[in-house]
């Protein structure tokens, strides 16, 4: 395994697609997952740990933390998922221990084959802090971003019209809401269809 930090961007259609994953990828453990809100990293994180993953949103997150303080252990079933997806631990800055914690929990989890994905908005600066903590090499971050331009922006417009059974010109316009994001041209294509 290469000592060298991994770091993969793109859109989250680019991940959740059916080509084939980058191969560091598929070979490490421990998948970081960066981007601004509703840029998808829940939804590739998920996809990547596939069926039976365990899923802890922000507040099972910080939940498993005080159980973990309470009993000096993380609860078995955190260490023994196939696949642990970890949504938005936001308060990691600034609290070693906190960070400490999580990263025994992903050895742990890295010991017995186990995969575990974590996912930040990336102004949160949180993740930074698992992040420096790792060990190099361990892990690979995704960064993810809305598309650019006007030509990604109606592709995705386009298969949203196909999954909601609206006409493709429907989606006409859709490149030029702002600010831009897949949640407000999903409403805005449901509204259409109203």
């Amino acid at each position: 395994m290469s000592a060298k930090p991994a770091l993969l961007t793109g859109t989250s259609s680019e991940y959740l697609g059916k080509r084939a994953l980058p191969r560091i990828l598929r070979e490490r453990s421990i998948v970081v997952m960066l981007g601004p809100e509703g840029s998808g990293k829940t939804s590739v994180a998920r996809r990547l740990a596939g069926r039976g993953h365990l899923y802890l949103d922000t507040r099972d997150t910080q939940n498993a933390l005080v159980d973990f303080v309470a009993k000096h252990r993380w609860h078995e079933d955190l260490v023994r998922a196939e696949a642990l997806v970890l949504d938005g631990p936001a308060w990691l800055r600034n609290r070693p221990a906190a960070v400490n914690a999580f990263c025994e929990l992903i050895r742990r989890r890295q010991h017995h084959g186990r995969r575990t994905f974590v996912c930040q908005i990336d102004s949160d600066g949180s993740v930074e802090e698992l992040i420096a903590a790792m060990e190099p090499g361990s892990l690979v971050v995704i960064g993810l971003r809305f598309p650019k331009g006007a030509r990604g922006r109606l592709r995705f417009a386009r298969r949203m019209c196909d999954q909601l059974d609206l006409p493709r010109a429907a989606a006409r316009g859709t490149d030029q809401l702002e600010p831009w994001g897949y949640a407000r041209v999903i409403d805005y294509l449901r509204n259409q269809a109203d």
